[in-house]
């Protein structure tokens, strides 16, 4: 019988005792905890979301253009302040630069750190169009950034802030980085749009690369959308009316912006 009784708790281990969902639970889920966010907080991350789609249509960079004649990705960052006022944006430039550090996110960072010779952007959440890369979170942490607003996911390049907050030291790894920075999908329906037009060319498209998704005439067409969301807006919370306000009069300044 005793080789019966082994068998029996052989098998209930390792139906009841997953060494995956251990880890999972002590490393993973504390990662993906996001704080509940308002109402009218959300409502602003939409608003804004459609501001900095915006800002990247109306410099759009087709992909009937050669790439050695592009500015870049069609990708931006929009920089918002503690009061929830767009204060700069930055647009990727890695062709016309010849650099592959330009992203948009660096280029709105640094700029308007050198602009208003502040230390750092404590307190303000980045809007972009599409989830950082790691050397974009990495400058937002750096940076103290508070909160990060994405309007399309990444795949292979995905996640680069839950990758900094990961614990590891259940495993005899290491802690997470310090000044974790909250990074969440806008709430926009643009977001979703986008997303699952990116899965549809995943599927289609024999070459499956992020930008020529992002020059494409889909692509073109959804952020031509969110532009006319953006004009038509109504704010749902009265108090939400002077952020609305303060982006339209974003888009007609000077100097508010690295192209």
């Amino acid at each position: 019988m005793t080789w019966k009784y082994a068998y029996i708790v052989f098998i209930f281990c390792l139906t009841a005792c997953d060494p995956t969902r251990h880890f999972e639970k002590q490393i993973i889920d504390p990662v993906n905890q996001q704080p509940a966010i308002s109402a009218r907080q959300q409502e602003i991350d939409r608003i804004y979301s459609l501001l900095v789609y915006y800002l990247v249509y109306r410099d759009w960079q087709p992909d009937t253009l050669p790439r050695d004649k592009r500015r870049g990705y069609n990708i931006g960052a929009l920089l918002v302040d503690k009061e929830n006022r767009p204060v700069y944006y930055g647009l990727n430039c890695i062709n016309s630069l010849d650099n592959a550090t330009q992203h948009g996110e660096v280029r709105a960072i640094t700029a308007y750190i050198a602009r208003e010779k502040c230390f750092n952007l404590d307190g303000f959440t980045i809007y972009t169009t599409l989830e950082p890369c790691i050397m974009c979170a990495g400058m937002m942490t750096m940076t103290a950034v508070k909160r990060v607003v994405y309007g399309q996911h990444d795949v292979e390049y995905s996640k680069a802030f839950e990758r900094l907050a990961v614990d590891t030291r259940p495993i005899g790894g290491f802690p997470p980085y310090p000044r974790q920075v909250i990074a969440e999908p806008s709430p926009s329906v643009f977001t979703g749009r986008l997303d699952s037009a990116y899965r549809e060319f995943l599927r289609t498209d024999p070459e499956k690369i992020l930008a020529k998704f992002l020059h494409s005439e889909t692509a073109r067409a959804l952020y031509h959308d969110a532009w006319q969301a953006l004009l038509e807006y109504k704010p749902e919370d009265p108090s939400n009316f002077p952020v609305y306000k303060g982006a339209i009069q974003f888009l007609a300044g000077s100097g508010n912006g690295q192209e």
